[in-house]
Order: structure tokens, then sequence, then C-alpha cells
């Protein structure tokens, strides 16, 4: 009887050691689920899962990775301190860094700017009558975007310790800075298209009775 009991417990075990993943962190903080099966001082290579079950064979340079926590939850952190490399943050410092970055790529929403880049688009597009000239306008306009303060997204820090801190700060305004320029680079696209459509179809055509 006993052995009958422990046989689905062996089942079990050899069950989840099969679906446990180890775990990548960037240095950009995206993570990676996947099967470490290399670590060095050059690269970390792992096994990917793809559809189908099919695993793929890839690498990323170490210097791009923080750390590696495998199935059992055990970290080993890759990432350094020396300024002669210009590792200038602490780990701990790094950690809070990372974790800006994760929460404003999850929840960063440049809103107001997307509109303004919409509304610059279209209405000088059809103010000033641009034509091939308005195709200026998403790049000035989602390069100036790169000036402004990044303000967080209310209800998009995932620690509320973190709010306030300078190091969280910064990597949240990296990626949110980022985020926004290509957000409003593509909505000042469509405003200019919306812009050229009203003065093709609408504006033009009435004009020419005059």
């Amino acid at each position: 009887m006993r052995l009958i009991s422990i046989i689905p417990a062996i089942i079990l075990l050899a069950s989840t050691g099969l679906i446990a993943q180890d775990t990548i962190l960037l240095m950009n903080g995206q993570v990676i689920p996947a099967k470490v099966i290399g670590q060095s001082t050059l690269e970390i290579r792992y096994l990917e899962q793809h559809r189908k079950g099919v695993r793929k064979e890839r690498s990323e340079p170490t210097e791009s990775v923080f750390s590696v926590t495998d199935s059992l939850g055990i970290e080993r952190v890759w990432y350094f301190h020396d300024t002669v490399f210009g590792n200038d943050l602490t780990i701990d410092q790094m950690r809070w860094f990372i974790k800006g970055e994760q929460d404003a790529r999850k929840g960063y929403k440049p809103f107001w700017p997307m509109v303004g880049g919409f509304v610059v688009g279209a209405g000088a597009t059809i103010g000033l009558n641009l034509e091939v000239n308005s195709l200026l306008l998403p790049p000035v306009y989602a390069g100036a975007m790169t000036i402004p303060r990044v303000h967080v997204t209310p209800g998009s820090i995932s620690d509320p310790l973190m709010e306030g801190d300078d190091h969280y700060a910064l990597g949240y305004a990296k990626v949110g800075r980022s985020k926004r320029v290509v957000r409003t680079l593509i909505s000042t696209f469509a405003g200019v298209a919306v812009g050229l459509a009203v003065r093709q179809l609408v504006i033009n055509p009435n004009l020419e009775g005059y």
C-alpha cells in the first residue's frame, strides 16, 4: 500500500520537473522563460519553447543579462557594479531600475501625447494645405517627444514602495520615453493620413467651383 501511494508522488515530481522552467532576466527588463543549458562570462545558452513543442537553442550575450533564476528559485546574478565597465549602479539599484523598465513596458500609456500627435498631423495638413511636406510632421513631432518629462501612468507601479525612488524613475523614463516616441510617430502619421483624405476628398473639390 505504501508503494502504491508513493508512485503518484513520484510521477507528480517528475512532471513538475519537466514543466518547470528557468528564467532569464535581461537588462532591458524583459523576461525569457526557458531551459538554460549553459552559462559563461560570454553568453547564456538556452532552449526556447516554440509551437508544436519544438525547442530551439538560442543565446544572449552575458553583458545583456542581469540574472538567471533556475526552476528551484535560485538566482545567479551576472550583473556587477563596476564604473570602469559603465556599470554605475549597484546590484540593488539596478533591480529597481529594471523594475521601472518593466512597469513602463506594461503600463505606461502616453495618451495625451498621442492625441496631440494626431491633432498636429491632421490640423497642420488641413490648415496649411500640406501634401508631400506633411510627411515631415510625424518624425518632427515624435522627435520633440524625447524632451518632455515622462509622467508615471496611474496604477502602473507594481510595488508602491518603489514610488519616488530615483533609480526606478530612471528605468521607467527610459522605456516610457521610447514608447512615447513610437506611439506618437504612429498617431501623427494617422493624423496626416486623415488630413490628406479630408483635404483631397472634401475641401479641394469644393474649392474647384470658386
